[in-house]
């Protein structure tokens, strides 16, 4: 069951620069930085909020991985919305026997999270991402 937008993910360029920009127009502060790797490849990842809204700022690291070539085809901006949700493996079941097309076909860990994203085919071209939560 979907309990909320988690966050907003926007691909960037220069994640200093995207931190200011969002800091100074619409006062969101910093409140996680990190380095990942996963199948999108190294990446560098900034989670901001503002009221209850957040957004995880994505900066590719891997000049030749796949969050870099969309980057690269689509420029800065939206790159995926995440919904939090309460068991996400019995959520990719339930998808996949809607006949849902998959990008993970298992959840995978990042950070204290486990995720799995919904290809934008079956989303009217939106990135979707499902976390659930493991840790706060």
């Amino acid at each position: 069951m979907l309990k909320r937008i988690d966050h907003i993910g926007v691909m960037v360029r220069d994640i200093d620069e995207a931190v200011k920009v969002f800091s100074e127009i619409f006062g969101f502060r910093k409140v996680d930085s990190s380095l990942h790797t996963d199948s999108g490849g190294d990446f560098k990842s900034v989670q901001m909020t503002a009221g209850e809204v957040t957004i995880e700022l994505i900066e590719p690291l891997d000049p030749n991985g796949p969050l870099a070539s969309f980057l690269q085809k689509r420029g800065e901006g939206l790159h995926h919305i995440s919904f939090e949700v309460d068991d996400i493996d019995r959520e990719l079941e339930l998808l996949r026997k809607k006949g849902v097309r998959l990008i993970n076909e298992k959840a995978q860990a990042v950070g204290d999270n486990r995720v799995a994203f919904v290809h934008p085919v079956a989303t009217k071209g939106i990135l979707v991402e499902l976390t659930q939560r493991v840790a706060r």
